[in-house]
């Protein structure tokens, strides 16, 4: 009885032994995909817009319901941009409609936003930490950026770069680069990531550890016009490239003076400034730079990347935050008759330096 019982046990040993070196000749699945992964996915990557905040919100809702945004996998976003890309995570994770998000544009004015309670630039922006706080972390419940539910990525900007850093930084919820730390305060990072120099105030990052604890600035001014940068990083840190990237930005308008740009704050030039300046011309000559730099620096991404910018008759000043609403209903009735445009495509509508 016991040789029998005996027997049983090495003939079973015996299969087991011989079923683990069937599957151990047979190559790794697991292993071969890691090497080739296909692409999947969408990424959605916004630029700064500052009170053009609500022409990109806009394009997003069209995007939306017609579901290009189903597949998103990551966001990336500075300055306003940055602001865009929380209250996008928000609409995906069902916390928030596109409804609520516009009926907000109708009721913040410049006073929810800034505060010129003493002359000159820069003007205080407390009032509009206020309303990150409310919205953001009171309503959302997005305290610190690990509570964003997808792949995060906001910009700021070091006016003081290290030798080792072109001054711009990208905190992601996720560690794509050496920066990255999701510990941080959702709405510290939004306030540097929208400090616009002398307009506002830099901002510091409260529990700062990867980057030098110093204020920074708005992320939309350096390298980060288009912050593409933070999606090479992601592929690289998930080692599989996304399948389409969409960038989303807001109209620039060469035709708005500094002294259009000004009157929010209080300010009537007079002077033979107001003749032909316009600050959004060099917004309009590092965003078309930033353009030309993927086509040329990343040929492959490129290739798949669409851009979506506005284009109507009507002009609005950047730091005039009254007509938000009216922003969003021209912007949205726009991209109900158009579509993002192949990147390549697009770089052939770039306007010569004399039309800027």
């Amino acid at each position: 009885m016991m040789t029998r019982k005996r027997i049983g046990i090495w003939i079973l040993l015996f299969s087991v032994a011989l079923a683990t070196l069937a599957l151990a000749s047979r190559p790794n699945p697991t292993k071969d995909s890691d090497k080739e992964k296909p692409a999947k996915g969408t990424a959605i990557i916004i630029t700064g817009a500052a009170a053009k905040i609500a022409q990109e919100a806009a394009l997003l809702e069209s995007l939306y319901e017609r579901g290009e945004l189903n597949d998103v996998v990551f966001i990336s976003g500075a300055s306003s941009g940055a602001l865009n890309a929380v209250m996008l995570n928000a609409v995906l994770e069902k916390k928030l409609t596109w409804k609520e998000y516009r009926e907000l544009f109708g009721d913040i004015k410049n006073d929810n936003v800034f505060r010129t309670d003493k002359k000159g630039l820069p003007v205080s922006n407390e009032p509009l930490r206020k309303l990150l706080e409310e919205i953001v972390v009171n309503r959302l419940g997005y305290k610190t950026l690990a509570d964003l539910p997808f792949p995060t990525a906001i910009s700021v900007v070091s006016l003081r770069p290290s030798p080792l850093s072109e001054g711009t930084y990208r905190f992601c919820n996720r560690k794509i680069n050496r920066e990255s730390d999701s510990t941080l305060s959702l709405v510290d990072v939004l306030m540097a990531s929208t400090a616009y120099p002398l307009v506002f105030p830099p901002s510091r990052i409260n529990g700062i550890k990867t980057i030098p604890d110093i204020p920074y600035y708005d992320g939309g001014i350096g390298d980060d016009r288009v912050p593409f940068q933070a999606l090479i990083e992601f592929e690289n840190y998930r080692k599989q490239p996304v399948e389409r990237v969409i960038i989303i930005s807001r109209k620039r308008d060469t035709d708005m003076t500094l002294a259009d740009e000004l009157k929010p704050f209080g300010y009537e030039l007079k002077t033979k400034l107001n003749n032909g300046l316009s600050p959004d011309v060099l917004t309009s000559l590092g965003f078309w730079r930033r353009l030309e730099h993927i086509k040329k620096r990343y040929p492959e991404l490129a290739a798949k990347t669409l851009v979506f910018v506005p284009s109507y008759r009507y002009s609005f000043p950047m730091f005039d935050f009254n007509n938000l609403k009216e922003q969003y209903e021209l912007t949205y009735q726009w991209a109900k008759q158009n579509k993002p445009i192949p990147l390549n495509e697009f770089l052939k509508q770039k306007p010569s330096l004399n039309k800027l």
